[in-house]
């Protein structure tokens, strides 16, 4: 009796976790951001700049992480160290874990990593290159023209 109890509740057991992963695949799968990504299938990073990280995974998945506030030396050195506090039975990395920056003279700040935002390998690949310069614009003020008094008016020759 205690073995059939056992079993079956070894059986639920893995159901659920089972259920799980499933529906972790599934949020991966939507176009919605994601709370976590399995650490299994990171292959790869890339940061952006000092508040975004790509996460590459297999089958062409990408996505963004937009940390939680500015991590200063992290575009600077491009390297970081994950730092999992969730706890999870599957090694997963979520939003609520940290990055470490790796500078030269040790290790840096600990950033907080925000929702993982699902991206096409275009959009990554735009990110990694940068903004177009040939699409930036800059303000410029147009000169106000100065307004010439009388005298400097009549000096002026006539038009013709």
């Amino acid at each position: 009796m205690a073995r059939k109890s056992l079993a079956a509740l070894l059986a639920g057991v893995a159901g659920l976790s089972l259920a799980s992963a499933t529906a972790q695949d599934d949020d991966e799968a939507s176009n919605e951001p994601v709370r976590c990504v399995s650490m299994n299938s990171i292959r790869s990073t890339r940061v952006v700049d000092d508040t975004r990280v790509l996460f590459f995974q297999a089958r062409d998945k990408v996505f963004l992480n937009r940390l939680d506030r500015e991590c200063l030396g992290l575009a600077r050195y491009g390297t970081f160290t994950y730092k999992v506090q969730s706890g999870a039975r599957h090694a997963r990395l979520c939003d609520t874990d940290s990055i470490t920056v790796l500078e030269t003279t040790g290790r840096g700040l600990n950033c907080g990593l925000g929702r993982f935002e699902p991206l096409s390998q275009d959009q990554a690949d735009n990110l990694i290159a940068g903004p177009n310069p040939a699409v930036i614009s800059v303000p410029v003020e147009v000169p106000e023209e100065e307004e010439k008094t009388p005298a400097e008016q009549a000096a002026e020759p006539a038009p013709q």
